[in-house]
């Protein structure tokens, strides 16, 4: 799938990204500092039908420092079993409303819930400040499976015919 406004998508590509984002709710957001050089890090995340994601950092990480400045931001979350990832752009707004804030933090904990044994997320184990909740709402959104090629001769089914450059791929 290319790169979509969310308001494009079919119902059924919708509920596809949604069933992924909920069942992998860990992935990586991308965000920039004032000086334009990018930094990444691992959030937890839950998402909602209408494909805004929302997580919970802390006052004093760089991820929070910098949405402060730039609120557009990539998230990418990734299943390697079937080798599918979704990707999103969007813009990220501070969630001030307590009742609003605590809901997506409560999102935060059934995320760390569906990791594993710890369901502490990391978020909460690092002195940082206060948390701040925030929701990404997507302005472009893709997803990509490669489960087709599930071995060799399958992915290369699927390319096109590379010139012929002495390159045995």
């Amino acid at each position: 799938m290319n790169a979509t406004s969310p308001n494009e998508l079919s119902p059924q590509e919708r509920s596809k990204i949604v069933d992924f984002l909920d069942s992998h709710p860990v992935g990586v957001i991308a965000t920039v500092n004032s000086d334009g050089n990018p930094h990444a890090s691992t959030i937890y995340f839950s998402v909602d039908n209408d494909l805004n994601v929302s997580f919970t950092t802390k006052r004093d990480t760089n991820k929070h420092k910098n949405i402060s400045q730039h609120d557009t931001v990539m998230l990418a979350a990734y299943d390697s079993e079937s080798q599918s990832t979704v990707q999103l752009t969007g813009r990220a707004t501070e969630v001030h409303e307590p009742e609003q804030a605590q809901q997506i933090y409560r999102g935060t904990l059934r995320a760390a819930d569906h990791t594993g044994e710890d369901n502490v997320p990391p978020i909460a184990k690092i002195p940082a400040g206060p948390y701040v909740a925030y929701i990404i709402r997507p302005s472009d959104i893709w997803m990509s499976d490669y489960s087709w090629g599930n071995n060799f001769a399958n992915a290369l089914s699927q390319l096109q015919e590379p010139a012929n450059t002495d390159d045995p791929a």
